[in-house]
């Protein structure tokens, strides 16, 4: 577009600066016409006086003199009586291409008379340069207004190409989310059937199992439990891709509601010889949230936590980061500290759920990719199964955060533990703490 429009102005300049040069010329011509006319109608007049006739003027000295000298523009001039030239002076082939212009003479005859000049083009060399240069410089307007309509054409045609091609990955990852589901699905009513009848057998309804059998039974209820779990993680990241997910939020009192989701967990804890801490200050403000989707975020990250941790323990703490300040005695944190660096807006009111761990920790250059679906860091042997696990817990956990309108974060190093904090929002309506006498502090521990 620019190059077009550049290109018409300067063809539009150049046909105006060559009419004005013309122009020039022609004015030029016309004056020199008009003095030397009246200067040679004087000279004519004087003729007559002295006793000549018009038939003789051509042999005055004077009048040859006026029109042999002119401007030096002119090439030719003639005197024309009617239909005769009276005088020539300069070169008479010049009136076919150059400047004429005419001015009358008073001759006092019957048949008018005409002094009439011819001027060569003296711009013409400069006017050749400039269509020479004008022309060249259309001819390369001319080559990049090509080069740009391709160019134009083949970015309209990358970008159709790029939509059919994002079209095209939609369906495909559309496809892929509505096979998971509904695969996860066909997979989870089987399970659950051994499950069941796994159970069924344990407590004796098909009879008494012999000690033969219970190891092998026992193995059955807990790998066919684990594929459950596993189908139960595609499912869930088949549903969030696909935005089918629903949240129902609740408001909840987290203190009790993270020791419940604790005591699930501590025959775990307790298999593993490590200890656990609970420490939630009863004075946190009540947070709404979907209950099922934290009470998943929850059993996800302690369980990864009991998993990566060969000795020492794992604490459960939570703090309020952000909003306004208050003067009453609530666990807060201050702006500048290194908590609330990681608040995803320090503007709003968090409180920040952490699991720690003195685990194997992760590298700093994993702690992005351990959010990505099928991403393991520190995974166990592959014919451990139940050690590798598929990938998708922090996937998950991230997203459900995400849904809940919070986030996740870690902070780790190798060798140290990690530390995962859910941020959780809270409603401005629910700052105010819940009526307690004094500001305690839950903690439980387990050996």
């Amino acid at each position: 577009m620019l190059l077009s429009s550049a290109l018409l102005l300067m063809i539009g300049g150049l046909i105006a600066s060559d009419r004005a040069m013309t122009s020039a010329a022609v004015a030029l011509a016309r004056t020199d016409a008009q003095q030397s006319g009246l200067a040679i109608a004087q000279a004519i007049q004087a003729h007559l006086r002295a006793g000549g006739t018009l038939s003789n003027v051509a042999t005055d000295s004077v009048l040859r003199s006026i029109i042999a000298d002119g401007p030096a523009v002119r090439s030719a001039a003639a005197i024309v009586a009617g239909l005769d030239t009276v005088l020539v002076a300069g070169d008479p082939s010049t009136f076919a291409h150059a400047i004429r212009q005419a001015a009358p003479i008073a001759a006092g005859a019957e048949a008018p008379w005409l002094f009439v000049v011819a001027h060569k083009p003296d711009a013409e060399p400069l006017r050749l340069v400039l269509w020479i240069l004008s022309l060249a410089t259309a001819a390369f307007l001319g080559v990049g207004l090509v080069r740009e309509r391709r160019q134009a054409m083949r970015i309209a045609e990358r970008s159709s190409e790029l939509e059919r091609l994002y079209s095209e990955v939609a369906r495909a990852n559309t496809a892929k989310s509505e096979f998971l589901a509904n695969i996860s699905h066909e997979l989870r009513t089987p399970l659950n059937a051994i499950v069941g009848f796994v159970e069924l057998l344990k407590d004796g309804v098909y009879g008494d199992l012999s000690p033969r059998q219970v190891p092998p039974v026992d193995r059955i209820a807990a790998s066919a439990t684990h594929l459950r779990h596993l189908v139960d993680q595609v499912l869930d990241i088949a549903k969030i891709a696909a935005g089918r997910l629903e949240v129902h939020p609740e408001t909840i009192v987290l203190r009790p509601f993270v020791l419940n989701v604790a005591s699930e967990l501590e025959s775990l804890v307790n298999e593993r010889g490590l200890s656990l801490s609970i420490a939630i200050a009863v004075t946190l403000p009540r947070v709404r949230t979907d209950p099922t989707h934290l009470r998943q975020i929850l059993v996800n990250l302690i369980g990864n936590a009991v998993k990566y941790t060969p000795t020492g323990g794992i604490s459960v703490r939570a703090r309020l980061v952000g909003g306004p300040s208050r003067p009453t005695p609530l666990p807060q944190t201050t702006p500048t500290s290194p908590l609330s660096a990681h608040t995803p807006d320090l503007r709003r009111a968090w409180v920040a759920l952490q699991v720690a761990d003195t685990g194997v920790g992760i590298a700093r250059a994993d702690q992005a990719r351990i959010f990505e679906e099928f991403e393991q860091v520190n995974a166990g042997p592959r014919g451990d199964s139940m050690q590798r696990g598929t990938g998708l817990g922090l996937a998950i956990s991230r997203r459900l955060a995400q849904l809940l309108g919070g986030d996740i974060t870690v902070d780790s190093d190798v060798g140290k533990g990690s530390t995962f904090t859910v941020w959780l929002p809270i409603h401005p309506a629910d700052l105010e703490p819940l009526p307690s006498a004094t500001p305690s502090v839950a903690g439980t521990a387990v050996n």
